[in-house]
């Protein structure tokens, strides 16, 4: 496990559990929108912006996208053309905050949300050109169970979630679809990425990276920070989005 990424993610999620029954507005992409309680949104959602703005949607037909949260990729698809969008999420709330937020932009006749477990809610025959999970790339110990349903946005026991899947992405992607991750090398685990992937025949290559870095005391007090930082006392973070080629 990536002791980074556990720290960061606890940390995390800590905040967003005691701001869950917020109801919000926020300003992403140059646009308006709208958060349900107990939905990760705000501060969270700087890399879906980035990931959503990186994804390669010429040609793209249909359009999955797997753990959708406030709908933004969903939304942003729509908006440059994807005819239709499928957004699927464990969380009802972040359905129902989508499905608002393709409203809101004009879109909702293009982006269809449903409540699933992963794939679970689609017909046995749907497949798409593009599938995109900004997924919860953090790992923590298998025997650990998720407490509420912000945490399927943070934490993957043993990547049990990564391993169900890429185990049936496959065949819901058309001859020529393409599958992406949102991921973190800084605070992912990488090997056991490559390692499900692999398992699922897929392989696992950079598309497009944003990184920097942050001092590590701005980051909290927690003893972990400063041993992740470098001379100068800076933590260095990326936001990675992941093509898995088959």
């Amino acid at each position: 496990m990536n002791e980074l990424g556990l720290t960061m993610g606890r940390e995390a999620y800590a905040h967003a559990v005691a701001e869950q029954d917020r109801e919000r507005e926020f300003t992403l992409l140059d646009m308006r929108w709208h958060q349900l309680g107990g939905v990760l949104g705000g501060e969270y959602n700087h890399a879906t912006g980035l990931f959503a703005s990186w994804l390669p949607r010429d040609g793209v037909g249909r359009m999955l996208e797997m753990g959708c949260g406030c709908g933004v990729a969903s939304v942003v698809a729509a908006l440059s053309g994807v005819p239709r969008v499928t957004a699927l999420d464990i969380n009802p709330a972040a359905v129902r905050t989508t499905e608002m937020n393709a409203r809101r932009h004009g879109v909702a006749d293009r982006v269809r949300g449903l409540t699933s477990d992963l794939f679970e809610a689609l017909e046995p025959e749907e497949t798409f050109d593009l599938i995109f999970w900004n997924s919860p790339f953090i790992e923590i110990p298998l025997e650990q169970t998720h407490e509420s349903a912000l945490a399927y946005h943070f934490f993957d026991p043993g990547y049990t979630m990564h391993r169900r899947f890429l185990g049936e992405a496959a065949k819901r992607l058309t001859p020529e679809g393409r599958l992406f991750l949102g991921f973190s090398f800084a605070m992912g685990s990488a090997e056991r990425l490559r390692e499900v992937a692999g398992e699922a025949g897929f392989g696992v290559r950079v598309h497009r990276q944003e990184s920097f870095s942050v001092p590590a005391m701005e980051l909290g007090t927690s003893p972990v920070y400063a041993a992740h930082a470098d001379d100068e006392a800076r933590v260095h973070i990326d936001f990675t989005l992941l093509e898995l080629p088959r």
